[in-house]
């Protein structure tokens, strides 16, 4: 346990619920306790919707907590954090300012002397290699060079904290894993103010390799579901069996989280007078058919059966989008996911196999079948011309669903209904209709 001295920011018992548009409430986390200490290198890591850039506004004083509370160096945390620094994954630099004038801008609101100006910044510069570069605009430089100007942005505000929104997703893989390296030397070699780091991403790698302690989140709300110690000496070696088995751990981890082997309800035999239950609302995960279908080929490619974890890195992507991805094509029982591996079913072979046709035939059933499915349909058909206004069916979704964000589920029902030509969407009326069909006007 940290020292009260050592700790620069805390989270206690902190929830966070948002108003979203249509006037539903959207709980994004629940209960978060964490601490940052001096010395330390935190990653919040977990899937989307898992909360994690939500907490750190919350450390940087951006946004307030509906229920808990925010300490700053044991102090209740009033307005913006100013121990804190931010990088954003979006770069967020000015066009018309030239790398220099990006740099000292942070530096504005500080009144220092030009000279207190100019020293910070070329500092700042130095250490993260834009030598040269102070004249040029962001429009001439690459995606890491823009990154580094943000870094470097952060740096100059010589704050105790520095908070990392997923700040190299956008990059290239090369490009990223020279940025990784380049921050945590920063952060080894005590040239800075920076005395803490905290890191969001949904790259597991990139957690291991920064890390000192990980928070794995989970979702539906947001909440820290185990902190993982990582007691790995720097610089650590991605190639090395411990890493590579703190690797697999939490990729079982954050797997048990969204594809649980077992049912979150109970399945065992009911007593002779129970009434068996409604099925659950399914949530649709918000990705595009598509995608699933390139999935569900490269898994027929291997055999039809992929470790997720291969799977991922065969395909290119990021593991919380390949969780995702297998989640949907779960959820149209199209594959099994005993422990690790995903297993194409009879159901998702006869799909593979299939032409477009086939396919669309077979997405017309099996979505059909789906519980959110049925009831909008049900909804849809109250309506004379079978039409409904998007914001009226996302309202009635966040009635079904209230830990979820409405817009995303009817992002997704829409999108796979359009593709199993189950609904249609006029976004001249903004309604979705049941497609049964009729001529669109």
């Amino acid at each position: 346990m940290l020292g009260q001295k050592s700790l620069l920011i805390e989270l206690k018992n902190v929830s966070k619920v948002f108003t979203l548009e249509s006037g539903t409430t959207l709980k994004v986390l629940d209960g978060v306790n964490l601490s940052v200490g001096e010395d330390e290198v935190v990653a919040l890591l977990g899937p989307s919707g898992s909360g994690k850039s939500t907490c750190l506004r919350i450390m940087s004083g951006l946004i307030e907590p509906t229920q808990g509370e925010v300490l700053a160096r044991g102090l209740p945390l009033s307005g913006t954090n100013l121990d804190v620094a931010l990088v954003f994954q979006s770069f967020a630099l000015f066009p018309w300012e030239t790398v220099y004038q990006n740099i000292a801008l942070a530096l504005k609101p500080l009144h220092l002397s030009v000279s207190e100006v100019k020293a910070r910044t070329k500092k700042a510069i130095d250490l993260v290699g834009l030598e040269g570069f102070e004249e040029a605009y962001p429009r001439e430089l690459s995606g890491g060079m823009k990154q580094r100007v943000g870094i470097a942005r952060a740096l100059v505000m010589d704050r105790p904290s520095i908070f990392l929104d997923e700040p190299f997703s956008a990059l290239d893989v090369l490009t990223a894993d020279t940025l990784r390296t380049e921050m945590v030397k920063i952060f080894l070699d005590k040239k800075t103010s920076t005395r803490s780091m905290v890191l969001v991403t949904h790259n597991i790698q990139e957690a291991v390799f920064m890390a000192k302690r990980i928070m794995v989140m989970g979702i539906n709300p947001g909440h820290i579901r185990r902190e993982i110690l990582n007691d790995l000496s720097y610089p650590r070696d991605e190639q090395s069996p411990a890493f590579r088995r703190m690797v697999s751990q939490i990729h079982a981890l954050i797997t048990e989280t969204l594809m649980p082997d077992t049912p979150t309800g109970s399945t065992l035999s009911l007593l002779p007078k129970q009434i068996p239950k409604e099925p659950p609302i399914e949530t649709l995960p918000n990705v595009q058919i598509v995608e699933m279908i390139g999935l569900l080929e490269a898994v027929a490619d291997q055999g039809g059966t992929a470790d997720i974890f291969e799977l991922a890195h065969g395909t290119g992507k990021d593991f919380g989008r390949t969780l995702y991805l297998v989640k949907a094509a779960e959820l149209l029982e199209l594959v099994d996911t005993p422990k690790q591996n995903v297993v194409l079913t009879d159901l998702g072979r006869h799909f593979v196999a299939g032409d477009i046709n086939v396919r669309k035939r077979m997405l017309h059933e099996l979505f059909g079948a789906l519980r959110i499915v049925q009831m909008t349909s049900n909804l849809l058909r109250k309506d004379e011309h079978f039409r409904l206004p998007v914001e009226a069916l996302t309202e009635r979704v966040g009635e079904w669903l209230p830990t979820e964000n409405p817009h995303l589920i009817v992002d997704a029902l829409v999108s796979w209904g359009r593709f199993a030509e189950y609904f249609g969407y006029n976004d001249d009326t903004k309604e979705v209709y049941l497609d049964i069909g009729q001529e669109t006007t």
